[in-house]
């Protein structure tokens, strides 16, 4: 059952949401796409469209329609049976009203009938206690069960931009009037500790959009059409199982979190999992061929980013459905990716080397054709601003002559053709705020670790010294977003086999304004796991933990992008060798964090890795701002081409895409990790 509430008629019209009608029509095709009967699959959503022949759509997502369909689930599923739940929309909570919630709340989602606090709860909520009772009756009857929650406990007051794109799929209780002093409530649809595993039971997978102090959001991806809003989970989620179907629920989610993450920048949501069912194919799909085929029509292609796709892909295109594989009658790359629709140019075949080529190929084939199959995936190596706007309109700030100097810099010829400004589905926002220009990478949220958190210049008042700030600016943002996107699809890490963990050493007191971090390494605490996305204060040291598992040394480089787009090598340092060896482990102490930061910031690591087979040490430490160099002759062909395409993404601005082939693929492991440092004492 797939469930979406955009409207909410009853709640006013600032909490009303606009991506759940597409995330529902999406999620329910894409199961479709993957094998699943249409006539198994129900939609509630209201507004949803274009939904594929078969999906029963029968109204919004009512309190009583979604209740009585999981119901309906609970009594005709059998032993061995998988039911899918999904469910995006809003969420908050009210008060505990049996005793069973440790934090004195009960989670609530909001269906489209949802009302106002009554007394004694919230008018038609869906409370996770009644669905958990649902779910486990399915539990007891052996049948297995996956949940997907895009949603959130509720909205928090970061700064977001005037008119952005970007919402949080939460509902503050004080808006549903409900009384004050809620505690925050973990979203949920079975209570675990109460769903003991017995003979015969089903098992279960857990998808939640964001941890408990986190927002859920939604916004419109870049390429898709105006006013096309998605869940930043959901979308990616759809797109990933698009692309790699065959996987298991665990390593879907972290190949998820991981999207989510190299695709923002910086830390935004994290994603969640739990249940029993982790290490099983998802949707039982180990032995499904998913259709990798979309029809093509003078360029305008029937699949985008929810299929898989992406700018710079590279398509064999087909005449016929039926068409051998090997017999293409033109090849095509993929100029722009919208969510479900692309456009596409034509380009020759591969050269038969790592790069393909990219000369036009013959125009008449190419309108020939009338479906299209992958051949290689993409990287986006372009970079889209939002129309700046201003966030305090009472601010006293003339904000003309930097509105000016940013436009003239996007019209240099040596950023124009990749860099462009779009008012919804940018990578980064541009605020005007206190005098200056201020940039977030986040999703549009400005300052959302306090103020002075995002990014932001103050430009010299002579005009060309202005533009000349701005286009360096661009030049460095560019840079940093080009290559966290060169954290390719699947699992490189994996195939690798290398395994990297963040530990952090706790410094042993805060120092006051003007000290310095102790001295003394023994006196700070032991490395302890440091989590997904750690969390470090005024001095604490961040370690990397480096192990190979895998078939190959392999030679690692880690680099630091800071909040301010910089790139910074971290590891190794001083010519030091940087090979791990098949079976060794290395744990070094990489960075630690400034006494004192004047504000947080999230900043990342880029962890690359290379197989250092017949060849000396190779350290990318030369990819810092300064750029980098060319490759030389005696490079083996993988190395020579990861350079070739990192040069591509750095350093070539009139390029904005290029495919990626697959033995870079396998070959070159990107790792993105990020972390918060807490800043103004914590």
């Amino acid at each position: 059952m797939v469930v979406g509430v955009s409207g909410y008629p009853n709640l006013a019209e600032s909490l009303r949401l606009s991506g759940p009608k597409n995330d529902s029509r999406a999620f329910a095709n894409t199961l479709a796409r993957l094998g699943i009967e249409p006539a198994n699959i129900t939609v509630l959503a209201d507004g949803a469209s274009d939904i594929a022949d078969g999906i029963a759509n029968p109204g919004p997502a009512t309190r009583d329609a979604v209740l009585a369909g999981l119901d309906r689930l609970a009594e005709t599923s059998s032993r061995g049976d998988l039911v899918v739940f999904y469910f995006s929309g809003h969420g908050s909570q009210q008060p505990d009203r049996d005793g069973d919630e440790q934090g004195g709340n009960d989670e609530i989602f909001l269906p489209y009938d949802v009302g106002k606090w009554n007394g004694s709860g919230v008018d038609n909520a869906l409370v996770d206690d009644e669905l958990g009772e649902r779910v486990g009756r399915m539990l007891d009857k052996g049948v297995d069960f996956f949940g997907v929650i895009d949603a959130c406990n509720s909205a928090t007051g970061f700064r977001a931009l005037a008119d952005d794109d970007v919402r949080a799929r939460g509902v503050e209780p004080a808006d549903l009037g409900v009384p004050g002093g809620t505690e925050p409530a973990r979203s949920r649809l079975l209570d675990r500790g109460a769903a003991q595993a017995k003979a015969g039971r089903g098992r279960a997978a857990f998808f939640y959009a964001a941890q408990e102090v986190e927002e859920a959001l939604e916004k419109v991806p870049k390429g898709a059409a105006e006013g096309e809003s998605y869940g930043v989970f959901t979308y990616t989620l759809l797109a990933r199982l698009a692309a790699t179907p065959n996987l298991t629920y665990r390593t879907l989610h972290r190949a998820v979190m991981a999207d989510i993450k190299k695709n923002t920048l910086m830390a935004t949501q994290t994603p969640e999992l739990e249940g029993e069912l982790l290490d099983e194919p998802v949707l039982r799909l180990s032995d499904a061929k998913p259709d990798r085929q979309w029809q093509i029509f003078n360029g305008r292609l029937q699949g985008g980013a929810l299929d898989g796709l992406a700018v710079g892909s590279l398509l064999a295109l087909y005449d016929d459905a039926a068409a051998d594989p090997d017999l293409p009658v033109a090849h095509g790359v993929v100029e722009t990716a919208g969510a479900t629709r692309s456009v596409v140019v034509a380009a020759a075949a591969p050269c038969g080397g790592l790069v393909a080529c990219r000369a036009a190929s013959d125009e008449a084939a190419f309108r020939k054709a009338r479906f299209a199959r992958l051949v290689e995936p993409g990287v986006d190596f372009g970079l889209v601003l939002s129309e700046p706007v201003r966030v305090d309109p009472g601010d006293g700030h003339d904000y003309t002559a930097a509105v000016a100097a940013l436009r003239a810099a996007l019209s240099r010829d040596a950023i124009a053709g990749r860099v462009r400004m779009r008012a919804e589905g940018a990578d980064i926002a541009v605020g005007l705020i206190d005098g200056t220009l201020a940039f977030a990478p986040a999703g549009g949220l400005i300052d959302r670790n306090g103020r002075g958190s995002s990014p932001r210049i103050t430009l010299p008042e002579d005009p060309a010294g202005a533009e000349a700030k701005i286009a360096e600016s661009i030049d460095r943002m560019a840079r940093a977003t080009a290559l966290q996107r060169l954290a390719g699809g699947g699992d490189a890490a994996g195939r690798l086999g290398l395994t990297t963990q963040l530990l952090a050493r706790l410094s042993p007191r805060r120092p006051a304004a003007g000290e310095s971090c102790p001295d003394d390494l023994d006196a700070y605490a032991a490395p302890m796991p440091a989590g997904e996305t750690p969390v470090l204060s005024d001095c604490d040291i961040m370690t990397i933990r480096l192990v190979n598992d895998g078939r190959k040394p392999l030679d690692v480089t880690v680099l630091l992008v800071g909040a301010d787009f910089s790139i910074t090598p971290v590891w190794p340092v001083d010519g030091n060798a940087n090979r791990i060896h098949i079976g060794e482990e290395r744990s070094v102490d990489i960075l630690q964090m400034e006494p004192n930061p004047k504000a947080a910031a999230e900043e990342r690591l880029v962890v690359l890795a290379l197989p250092g087979v017949n060849r000396a040490h190779v350290a990318f430490t030369d990819l810092g701002q300064d750029g980098l160099r060319q490759a030389t002759a005696d490079f083996r062909p993988v190395e020579s081409a990861v350079r070739a395409l990192l040069d591509a993404g750095l350093n070539d601005f009139q390029r904005s895409s290029t495919s990626l082939p697959a033995a870079i693929e396998e070959e070159l492991s990107v790792d993105i990790r990020p972390f918060l440092v807490t800043g103004g004492g914590g």
